[in-house]
């Protein structure tokens, strides 16, 4: 074993000499760094916000403020005659998922015996789908059919009734990140007439496989920290109709809903949303006023592929495309993404989906994202799985022009397919951020800073030999500033940060929190990590033109060196 961790050893030190570190320039000036003000535009957040709400009381610190008579709290499913027969009716089932068709016919007839009534908030029915009696055959599911079903059973929202969202209650930085947005929006507003009057903010909810969904969750809390929020309409079934020359084209926005979104009863369920998209999808022109009046534009998660063909279909950019980069350009708006939003953001080379471990041992794919579960219905695209890395090389929405974004990089254990995808596709700098974690941006001057719990993984200098893969790597927690610019972070000032303990550890680095469990090792005197999982090996060093910051137990590197290589068994 000792012989096999020298050589994954050597093989990062080979990479340091041929040039792969760079040296120092964290003691550098930097104007913009110094700046009290350097005026964000681009806010990239780490994973998808969990607002506390009415319909989210997991994301509330305390729940007492609901009041189940005056607020909508639960969507509801009906498990009667009708909707089952919808929901498993064999027009939307391909032939070959009958045996599970008919499995799940008898689970859905069970439930009615196990409830006793037809009626059932979604809590409780998930629960039940997912208990010890329907575990396997759930598991058997692509999220596909799994969606499909809940789709059709759900009931139509009820008048009357709303969801509240309370930013004060909320867990965790999601609130934080919502207040530093609008007021990033607020600083970029023009004259002094519009100064005193309240911003406005667009969420774009098109990466979603249901683009209702979640809206009324993001309006609600940013129309609670203070600013006019308004919904941009557009998705893929909306972007697709727009193309159709045909008069009434938009009337069949619910079919093109189901084929290219796999949503179902959309326009049953939320008919004000639907006649909302509607009336959009049929006036082309309608988002040149939203976005005129916009200070800012948040994108919400789900996924990046989906809101990449949203906006370039068939690798054009769409008129509100266009649009929006020339506000951003011109430093007039503000541009927000959480979790695939975030990676949605880049102008080359967006991860679309995909572990480690099989970017790993199969590389990295110019492809779309396969969908979840795909292997269940034998829906996967040629040659991929449904753990294949995917990236798309011509990038997404185009306003992060620096490299790579990857998000939620930690918990999951993601540094792996961020260096994968960096080396082969010879990415100079890639950024990978941290669950409840964000990355505050001027996009003019490169200046930067953390924000959140965690923290920011930054890969240099990518490079690929044999089976190595290596690069520098700067490791930034949260309240650390520096600057980006071209294929290089600087000016580097890092912050102390608060004691952490953790609640359970492993080696496992390969989409698990291996890296993030025993990162500070680096920072404690021997300045080397070397973890070993399955056939591959990590190897982080810091060297003598590294930067350290232990503070109070969590470990801060600028200028280290990451390797990770295949070695014998």
């Amino acid at each position: 074993m000792s012989s096999m961790l020298k050589a994954v050893s050597a093989a990062v030190f080979s990479l340091v000499g041929m040039g792969l570190l760079f040296s120092s320039a964290s003691a550098e000036a930097d104007s913009n760094n110094s700046s009290a003000n350097p005026q964000w535009n681009l806010m990239l957040v780490g994973s998808e916000l969990q607002i506390c709400s009415s319909m989210n009381a997991q994301h509330c610190n305390s729940s007492e403020w609901i009041v189940a008579n005056d607020m909508r709290t639960a969507r509801l499913f009906q498990l009667t005659d009708v909707r089952r027969r919808e929901a498993l009716r064999q027009a939307i089932w391909p032939r070959a998922r009958d045996g599970v068709r008919e499995e799940l016919d008898i689970a859905m007839r069970e439930m009615v015996d196990y409830f006793g009534r037809g009626v059932v908030p979604e809590q409780r029915l998930v629960e039940r789908l997912r208990s010890r009696a329907y575990l396997e055959l759930i598991t058997r599911l692509s999220d596909a059919e799994y969606n499909r079903i809940l789709d059709n059973l759900e009931m139509p929202r009820l008048e009357g009734l709303s969801e509240v969202v309370n930013l004060d209650e909320t867990k965790g930085n999601s609130a934080e990140f919502i207040r530093n947005f609008v007021a990033m929006a607020e600083e970029l507003k023009g004259n002094a007439t519009e100064r005193n009057q309240p911003a406005n903010i667009l969420v774009v909810t098109a990466g979603e496989r249901d683009s209702f969904r979640n809206l009324d969750t993001y309006l609600g809390a940013f129309t609670q920290a203070g600013v006019n929020a308004q919904w941009l309409p557009i998705d893929i079934a909306v972007t697709a109709l727009q193309q159709d020359s045909g008069e009434n084209a938009c009337r069949g926005l619910e079919s093109q809903r189901r084929e290219l979104s796999g949503s179902y009863d959309r326009d049953r369920v939320n008919p004000q949303r639907h006649a909302e998209q509607q009336a959009f999808c049929n006036d082309k022109d309608a988002w040149q006023a939203l976005l005129a009046n916009a200070d800012g534009v948040f994108f919400t998660g789900g996924s990046a592929d989906k809101l990449r063909r949203v906006l370039l279909p068939n690798g054009e950019a769409t008129p509100v495309l266009r649009g929006l980069r020339e506000r951003f350009d011109a430093g007039n708006l503000a541009i927000g993404g959480a979790g695939a939003g975030a990676q949605a953001l880049v102008s080359a080379n967006m991860i679309t989906s995909g572990r480690s471990g099989e970017g790993m041992r199969s590389g990295a794919i110019a492809s779309g994202a396969p969908v979840p579960g795909c292997e269940f219905d034998n829906t996967c695209p040629r040659g991929l799985n449904q753990h294949s890395l995917t990236y798309e090389p011509l990038g997404g929405v185009g306003v992060y022009r620096l490299g790579i974004v990857d998000t939620d990089v930690s918990m999951r254990g993601r540094q792996a397919r961020m260096l994968r995808v960096a080396a082969e596709t010879n990415t100079p700098l890639a950024l990978g951020i941290d669950a409840n974690t964000a990355v505050l941006m001027n996009s003019r001057s490169g200046v930067f800073s953390v924000i959140g719990d965690e923290g920011a993984l930054f890969l240099e200098g990518a490079q690929q030999v044999g089976t190595m893969f290596a690069a520098t790597f700067h490791y930034l927690r949260t309240g650390s500033m520096g600057r980006m610019a071209g294929s290089r972070v600087s000016a580097v000032v890092m912050a102390e940060q608060p004691a952490m303990r953790l609640e359970t550890t492993t080696n496992r680095f390969l989409d698990d929190t291996g890296f993030y469990d025993n990162f500070d090792v680096v920072c404690r005197g021997n300045r080397q990590l070397r973890l070993l999982q399955s056939e591959f090996q990590l190897v982080l060093q810091a060297t003598d033109a590294s930067e350290l910051e232990l503070s109070r137990s969590r470990c801060q590197v600028y200028n280290g060196v990451i390797g990770i290589s295949e070695v014998e068994p």
